[in-house]
């Protein structure tokens, strides 16, 4: 399998290329060449296999053997080593449980797939040193570094806004050492964004093997794209009716899930139509309108559900190529909905006291987006993320207590001090060349 930049200029390359590169020369986000159907008889059986098997065919299926089975096997099994449970949550819902990861975020699957490709393939090559960027509200830095840390000749700098993490999420990787290095940036997580991609882009750096952990590096991506293929399955095995109308609500902000599952059904996974949740931010309906990407500067509006909180998705040139820039095609497939902060909240408190269930801020976008979908077809909400992630929202929303996980508490009582920076490329040029 081949990869091309969505800006279609640049050469194919290989996904050890893709990788590497993370952006292509011409600034586009890499995307395979075709996307290549699975066999019938593999959703004939899809019940009766596990995670980490489908994760398997899936990586199998996709890199058409530019990397050995053996290789594909060993990095789904480890990558995909935290199960994700099909929860039942009242009648014909079913929330899919992504956050049993090391740090508690669906993040994870993609992150140690990114790892196990640096280890067993990128790095097959002797003497090449990595430095790796990373981008975060909380979730994606954590991921990456407890995924990274301590690969041999490899550096990681997470690059975080100031003031807009909690003390917990910020240690699970301030905490971590190693080559692990916490970048505070005096500006917002569009600022650290931007900083990754000039960075990724800047001739000063080019001796540094720069690439970045972010969901623009297709390693990030492909392992999504079992997700509704595994929710799929579990149906399955469920016994549960029209499962193959199934409908998908996932909660949006880079688009990653969504483009995963859009290469998923590409694949022949069978679903209902997909329900994009954002919140008050409403980055996505517009560009789905048709609306040009924001002015430069814009900044985004602080709510209940932190890891949507950006005025532009970094996947949307992915997902506008998946569909050749035919919007039409793409509405008839995705819903986008806007789901305000009273809600959020409201869906919370409300799944807690009907149900007993304590799902996310972002996981209640996504259940609170799909309350339109007929009773009878199922509706799969993914929960992206533990509520404790979000330990004080959730504690403010539901004037409750909300158990602490051993993978947040277990870093509460390290303090290690982050390098400040302003948002500018100097800046962050000075700090990776001094590492």
């Amino acid at each position: 399998m081949r990869f091309i930049s969505t800006n279609s200029v640049s050469h194919p390359v290989s996904i050890v290329e893709a990788l590497d590169r993370c952006v292509a020369e011409d600034g586009g986000m890499f995307m395979p060449e075709s996307i290549p159907a699975l066999p019938k008889a593999f959703f004939n059986n899809i019940g009766e296999m596990s995670l980490k098997e489908i994760a398997f065919v899936v990586a199998d299926t996709l890199l058409d053997g530019d990397v050995a089975a053996s290789t594909l096997k060993t990095v789904a099994y480890e990558s995909f080593s935290a199960d994700a449970p099909l929860v039942k949550v009242g009648d014909n819902t079913y929330i899919l449980e992504l956050f049993h990861g090391p740090t508690l975020t669906f993040k994870d699957y993609g992150a140690r797939a990114m790892a196990c490709f640096m280890k067993r393939v990128s790095h097959s090559r002797p003497g090449m040193k990595r430095n790796v960027l990373v981008a975060t509200t909380g979730n994606t830095g954590a991921a990456a570094a407890n995924g990274l840390l301590g690969l041999d000749g490899v550096n990681v700098s997470v690059l975080y806004p100031k003031g807009f993490l909690t003390r917990s999420q910020t240690a699970q990787f301030t905490a971590l050492g190693k080559n692990i290095h916490a970048v505070e940036i005096a500006g917002t997580v569009e600022d650290c964004k931007q900083l990754v991609k000039n960075a990724l882009s800047d001739p000063a750096l080019s001796d540094l093997n720069l690439t970045g952990a972010n969901s623009i590096n297709i390693a990030r991506l492909l392992p999504q794209i079992t997700f509704t293929m595994h929710a799929y399955a579990r149906l399955v095995e469920m016994g549960v009716e029209n499962a193959d109308r199934a409908v998908y609500s996932m909660p949006c902000g880079n688009l990653s899930n969504l483009v995963a599952a859009v290469m998923a059904g590409r694949m022949g996974v069978p679903s209902g139509q997909l329900v994009a949740a954002t919140n008050a931010n409403n980055q996505l309906a517009p560009l789905m309108d048709g609306a040009k990407e924001p002015e430069s500067g814009r900044r985004p509006i602080r709510t209940l559900a932190p890891s949507a909180d950006m005025v532009y998705p970094s996947g949307w040139p992915r997902l506008l190529h998946l569909y050749n820039g035919d919007l039409a095609a793409m509405k008839r497939d995705i819903k986008a909905v806007s789901v305000d902060d009273f809600s959020i909240s409201e869906t919370i408190n409300r799944l807690r006291d009907e149900h007993g269930y304590t799902i996310d801020p972002h996981g209640a976008m996504a259940y609170a987006a799909a309350a339109d979908v007929p009773s009878d077809v199922p509706k799969v909400i993914l929960a992206t993320g533990h509520p404790a992630k979000q330990l004080d929202i959730m504690t403010r929303v539901t004037s409750a207590a909300i158990e602490m996980p051993v993978q947040l508490t277990q870093f509460m009582s390290v303090r290690r001090h982050a390098t400040i920076i302003p948002p500018t490329l100097p800046a962050l040029r000075k700090h990776l060349l001094n590492l």
